[in-house]
Formats: structure tokens, sequence, C-alpha cells
């Protein structure tokens, strides 16, 4: 696995957090659920990846970049800046269109002009700029190809509110001592929400939990939201003028906020 990157960075408590739950979102069994998240955030269909070549940007333990090999990509490049790789490489190994790389998608070492399709999913709201990453890894898309991103909205900060104040803390915590806190923090907010449901909502903005159905998902899921270094939110107009300024055209933004489409032009 080609490693461009070895020393510590901001993106570490994503290597923690990977190789903790290096399978809790894979889709296996009956399990759709990545399948589903994709289609949402990215506006891809099957058809779209069938033979195609594809970069999963922030790849983390690989469950999109697993979900474009089962769909029929010709080459899926898996790119992330943290040890997380470690377990993509295990995840996709099953797949011989994958390929895992460690590298920085704000300065990825591949040919400009390399990809069909590139997509991340709720990565580049964790770099150090969002624009300037999203700008870098738009180079690698082929002219008529497709970039597609999935970010944090601005209106997290209203929902969310009360991570505001516990997330500087938080995210300069050890990750394993972060992780302990919230397998004890977890199980109480659920205790508290079934026994007093009217209070969930509010008790939500003031500490945020994750309410995923299953509760090993809502552990990863909390951790999630209040270890990592940077969490920027931004409007779908302000995405939009992203994606203008760096000349892709017939963008559209999907359902799931914020989740924005474009093609390079031919």
């Amino acid at each position: 696995m080609p490693r461009f990157t070895d020393a510590a960075s901001y993106a570490d408590s994503f290597g923690f957090q990977w190789t903790t739950f290096h399978r809790t979102q894979l889709d296996e069994g009956v399990r759709s659920e990545s399948e589903e998240a994709f289609s949402q955030k990215t506006g891809l269909t099957p058809s779209d990846l069938d033979g195609k070549d594809v970069l999963d940007v922030g790849c983390g333990m690989g469950r999109f970049a697993d979900v474009a090999c089962r769909w029929g990509a010709r080459l899926v490049v898996a790119l992330d800046l943290s040890r997380a790789v470690d377990a993509a490489r295990q995840n996709l190994s099953g797949h011989d269109a994958a390929s895992v790389i460690q590298a920085d998608a704000a300065d990825p070492p591949l040919a400009h002009g390399s990809f069909d399709i590139v997509f991340s999913i709720g990565v580049l709201h964790h770099t150090p700029n969002t624009a300037r990453s999203l700008a870098a890894v738009a180079k690698l898309v082929k002219p008529g190809g497709i970039l597609a991103v999935w970010l944090y909205p601005r209106s997290l900060r209203v929902k969310h509110a009360g991570s505001e104040v516990l997330r500087p803390i938080t995210s300069r915590m050890p990750e394993d001592r972060l992780l302990r806190v919230v397998r004890t923090v977890v199980p109480q907010m659920d205790r508290i929400h079934k026994r007093f449901p009217h209070a969930a909502r509010p008790l939500r903005i003031v500490i945020p939990t994750s309410a995923h159905p299953d509760p090993e998902w809502r552990i990863l899921d909390t951790f999630d939201w209040y270890s990592p270094r940077y969490q920027w939110k931004h409007s779908e107009p302000e995405v939009v003028g992203w994606f203008d300024r760096l000349g892709f055209e017939h963008t559209r933004v999907l359902p799931v906020p914020v989740s924005v489409q474009g093609r390079r032009p031919t």
C-alpha cells in the first residue's frame, strides 16, 4: 500500500476511530445502509459507476469504496490521511478493483484528470480548509466527469449547539479516554431518552449524542462528532459557489443537506 505520509496529523482521531470500529458500518448480510447513504449523498447510481474509474476521498475504513466496488466500478482508489487505511485495506481485500493509498486530500499524489467520478462523503469539512481541499480533489476529475460531496450543514450549529461548547475540550482529549467517556455517557443518555421521551430533542441540543438504532453505531457516531480537530459547517449556496468557481456545470443540490454534485465540462 503506497503511503505518502507517515507523520502524525490532525486526522489521528480518525485513524483510532476506524481501526477500533473497523467493520461497524460495512454493509453485510441484508444490511444496505451504506448503499442508501451513498446514493442519497452523492446522487449516483450503479449505472453511473459501472466500468468507471472512481476516487473515494477520505475513505475511512472503506465503507463507501466497498459500495463503489460492488456497483461495478473498474477501479476504485480509496484515499485517507490517517491509519484508517489499514482497516480499509483489510475490508477491501476481496475487491480486485480496489486500491488503497495513504495521502493528504489537500495535496493528492495523483494526476489531474484521472477519474470519471470523485466523491467525498463527510470528510472535507474535517480538513483545515474545506474549500482548498475541494479545489485540490476537483482537479482529479476527468473532463465530463462527476464530483460529488457531502458536508455538514450550517444548521447543525443550532441543532447541536451544546457540542460547540464541549468540542474544544473533547477534541483535545486522548482518543482512548474520550472513547471511554462516550461509552459511559451514550447508554446513560439512551436510558434518559427512553424514560423521558419528551426530553430527547432538547437534551440532544445540550449534549448531542447519536440516535442510530444500532448501539455500537451510536457509540461510533458520537465519538466521530466529538473527536475531530476540525469540524466546519457550510451552506448549500456556499458549496454551489465553490463548484461554480472551479468551473463545474450542471451543479445540483441533492435532498440531503449539504450534498452537491457537479460535472466538469468536456
